[in-house]
């Protein structure tokens, strides 16, 4: 039994590839599209090329910054400026292999690496100024915070730097 088409959908042109009559509507034909069936008999015709863009991991990508990236966070507030953790500070870095430069900067003052608890002051409240002198270690968040209020009680550092604690 012939399908019936309605008067103004019946086929008009041929598929290129397998030859299934379909309907186009004049101005696709007109622009010479509309010559497959379906997806599948176009991606027999033109079967994808196995070309893969060349990848661009760091200094190789345009957006390259040397390795140095700046956390926002909203309003006019500066951000925290992140570094290319270099081999020796790979274990206080994030998983992407970037550490704060403040950071490192205390790291290399005092020779050893940081823990995670371990707190990096800014003394002018600057987060980009990360010159040594501008920097204070504190063991934990609680001595930071009693340390901004002048109640830091000496001797409580498990470990200090006399070189970043010493005032400028």
């Amino acid at each position: 039994m012939k399908k019936a088409y309605p008067e103004n959908r019946r086929p008009n042109v041929k598929c290129v590839l397998c030859g299934t009559p379909m309907y186009r509507r004049p101005w696709i034909l007109a622009k010479g599209e509309g010559r497959y069936c379906s997806r599948a008999c176009r991606n027999k015709a033109h079967p994808p090329k196995d070309h893969k863009p060349p990848t661009m991991h760091g200094a190789a990508n345009p957006a390259w910054k040397g390795g140095v990236t700046q956390f926002k966070k909203k309003g006019n507030y500066t951000g925290v400026i992140y570094v290319r953790a270099p081999e020796w500070a790979l274990p206080m870095a994030r998983k992407d292999g970037y550490v704060m430069q403040h950071r490192l900067v205390m790291a290399q003052t005092c020779g050893f690496l940081l823990t995670r608890r371990e707190v990096v002051d800014h003394l002018d409240h600057n987060p980009s100024n990360n010159h040594p002198s501008n920097l204070a270690l504190y063991p934990s968040n609680g001595d930071h915070k009693r340390g901004e209020v002048g109640r830091f009680v000496e001797g409580v550092a498990n470990r200090w730097c006399p070189k970043a604690l010493a005032p400028p």
